[in-house]
């Protein structure tokens, strides 16, 4: 959080003394005697040992003691910001920031009868705990926004592309311009934001350029010139540079980006409409034109035709949330007076075993922690988040009340949906980024999702393919690092068998992957995908118990995308989640190959000539007969002497031939002497 937002308080935050270490965890009889107030909590697991330094020296070198002071929260324009706060050498690592309105009853919790899988895993993981009392439930919700920032914890749901967001700037001087910036400074400037990526903000004030005669040359401030810009000239600036423009002509668009950029599309369109008619009346029909003009890309450029509208001309902010094991995504839409203006999300990362409530936090304190305006409404999924904080937080950044709400019924329970359908799918798009960028999301998750002892960085899939039993075939697919390795495919025929049999094609590929000539030029994988159910599942494990293998196993069936592991468990898992993309994403390699090989044998099979089995006809033979006969009747009452003529063909291939389709002509054949 930056300093404008710091909470201002009459005295500074208290510092406790942390608990001693513990081995093997933290139990609640370490605990020290926590207060019945609001404040932050910080766990700490042991620090890492460094090369050269003994067990107990602090981070710059000196005693652990030294610093034992550091980490209280300072007055003044710093105030809620903690400064060198625990020490990561000397005093641990903080894995785990939390805050609380009640320090005592928040803490014991993580020990109690119903302590969640996140609360276990920190307890057993910290060594030790300290915390910092704060003057109220704000206070203690911005001092967690800035502590998570400052340390990173490990168990911390965590922004993916935490950093400094842009805004648009509209410079305080006589005639102002429009600018990007990263900054927000308290110089008597507007500021607009903060927008999603600076990609956006180039299109906002591509917009204004072309809706608004507004200047965008000469600085800030503004610089006199000698001869006004090609905009003047093209009647997109009025020219305030060379003393052209009419100041209250210029303060009335000033008036109209205002708006515009305030999410008020439709009082700029009605502005514009007023403007093109009184021009009109005037019978300044160019002056009319221009308005129309700028009317029309409005319009077009804003989405003003946008069906996403409400009826009741509300204006404001609706959220939607989606997970998928450790990721997550909040997107955020803006309604101003009804109607869908604008969009922002984040990528979250650490967020296994995460509510919602501990999803929305970052997002609610990092984006409504910078926002220039908060609107008066919000619309939240279901959460445990608590809304009266937050309610008090917004308001203090709006200056009037604002309202958190979860939609029940009506209209507003449509805008969810709409926005969690758009989280589902920007968190798809965002894990398929990762995956091209091969950072293998799927790889660590299948690890978690399984429980494997190790990340399942080879990944072999298997799939069977036939038709009615005929021309049965398996594929091999091999995945390294969540992605394809084509080189390594393979592709078998299944043999011995003359009736369909699944379960015992799958015994077959199975059992030569891992005792014939592949199992010399193929690594071992880390682990199997069987494409089907309990009963393929079942006939893989025989062929690796038959083989001498022990491999992983695991199947993903069809129905509803169901995850079979190789004790018959059943795991269904959201369809974004990375885990299951990755396996989706090797089963369907499988398949693919699997049937393309089968098409590719029937095809053959369909297309296989009579003249395939003659001795001494190969390809060219028989397409040179092929294409001289008409057809096969006319072929077998050919004779000899006729077969042979055909280019390419000769005496001896043109008798075999005839003896194939006659055999009793093969003692006369034989009789005949060669043609000198």
């Amino acid at each position: 959080m930056s300093r404008a937002f710091a909470p201002q308080v009459e005295q500074p935050p208290t510092r406790a003394p942390a608990t001693p270490a513990y081995a093997g965890g933290v139990k609640a009889s370490d605990l020290p005697v926590l207060p019945r107030q609001p404040g932050c909590y910080l766990w700490h697991a042991p620090a890492p040992a460094r090369d050269g330094a003994a067990p107990g020296d602090g981070a710059d070198g000196g005693p652990a003691g030294e610093g034992a002071d550091r980490g209280a929260v300072v007055n003044g324009a710093d105030r809620g910001a903690v400064v060198n706060g625990a020490d990561r050498g000397a005093r641990g690592t903080v894995i785990y920031v939390g805050k609380a309105i009640d320090l005592r009853s928040r803490v014991r919790s993580y020990f109690g009868r119903h302590a969640g899988a996140k609360a276990q895993l920190i307890t057993r993981d910290a060594e030790r705990l300290e915390y910092i009392v704060t003057e109220n439930e704000v206070e203690a919700l911005i001092l967690e926004a800035n502590l998570i920032k400052r340390y990173k914890p490990h168990y911390n749901v965590l922004l993916k592309d935490d950093k400094s967001y842009p805004f648009l700037k509209l410079t305080a001087e006589p005639f102002p311009r429009l600018e990007f910036t990263r900054r927000v400074l308290k110089d008597g400037a507007q500021y607009f934001g903060p927008y999603p990526n600076p990609g956006v903000v180039r299109r906002v004030q591509e917009l204004v350029g072309a809706v608004f005669p507004l200047r965008q040359n000469s600085g800030s401030p503004m610089q006199m010139r000698k001869k006004p810009c090609l905009r003047h000239h093209m009647g997109r600036c009025p020219a305030p540079c060379v003393g052209a423009a009419d100041p209250e002509a210029y303060a009335a668009v000033v008036r109209q980006v205002r708006t515009f950029l305030e999410g008020r599309v439709e009082d700029t369109v009605a502005m514009l409409e007023s403007e093109m008619r009184a021009a009109a009346g005037r019978m300044d029909f160019e002056l009319a034109r221009t308005y129309r003009d700028r009317l029309e890309a409005l319009k077009r450029l804003s989405g003003y035709e946008s069906n996403v509208v409400s009826s009741g001309g509300e204006d404001l902010d609706f959220l939607g949330v989606a997970q998928a094991g450790d990721f997550a995504m909040v997107q955020l839409f803006q309604m101003r007076r009804g109607r869908v203006v604008g969009r922002d999300k984040r990528f979250l990362t650490r967020a296994a075993n995460a509510t919602v409530a501990e999803l929305l936090e970052p997002f609610l304190s990092e984006y409504y922690g910078m926002a220039t305006h908060v609107p008066p409404l919000l619309l939240l999924p279901e959460s445990e988040l608590d809304v009266g904080i937050w309610s008090a937080f917004l308001a203090g950044r709006a200056g009037r009340k604002v309202e958190l709400r979860t939609p029940r019924r009506g209209d507003k329970v449509a805008l969810i949906g709409m926005a969690e359908r758009n989280a589902r799918t920007g968190l798809e798009a965002e894990l398929a980024l990762l995956e091209k960028r091969g950072e293998a999301p799927g790889v660590r998750e299948l690890q978690t999702a399984l429980g494997l002892a190790t990340p399942p960085w080879r990944l072999e899939g298997f799939d069977v393919s036939n038709l009615m039993g005929t021309h049965t075939v398996a594929s091999l697919v091999v995945f390294e690092g969540g992605r394809a390795k084509k080189s390594e495919y393979r592709r078998l025929r299944i043999r011995g068998l003359d009736r369909p049999d699944d379960f015992a094609s799958m015994h077959q590929a199975v059992l030569r992957r891992f005792t014939g000539r592949l199992a010399d030029s193929l690594p071992p994988p880390d682990l199997l995908l069987i494409d089907g159910g309990k009963g393929q599942l079942s006939a893989a494990k025989r062929a690796l118990r038959d083989a001498g293998v022990d491999v992983p196993l695991v199947g993903l069936a069809k129905r509803v995308e169901t995850i079979v592991t190789e004790d018959g468990r059943e795991l269904l898992l959201p369809n974004a989640h990375p885990a299951l993309r990755l396996l989706i994403h090797a089963r369907d390699e499988a398949h693919r190959t699997a049937v393309g090989y089968n098409r590719q044998r029937r095809g053959q099979a369909m297309t296989r000539s009579l003249l395939d089995d003659v001795p001494g006809v190969g390809p060219k033979r028989r397409d040179a007969l092929l294409a001289h006969f008409s057809s096969v009747d006319q072929l077998r009452d050919a004779s000899v002497e006729a077969l042979a003529a055909v280019p390419g063909v000769g005496r001896a291939a043109a008798a075999a031939v005839k003896s194939y389709f006659d055999p009793a002509a093969l003692d006369v054949l034989e009789g005949e002497e060669p043609v000198g």
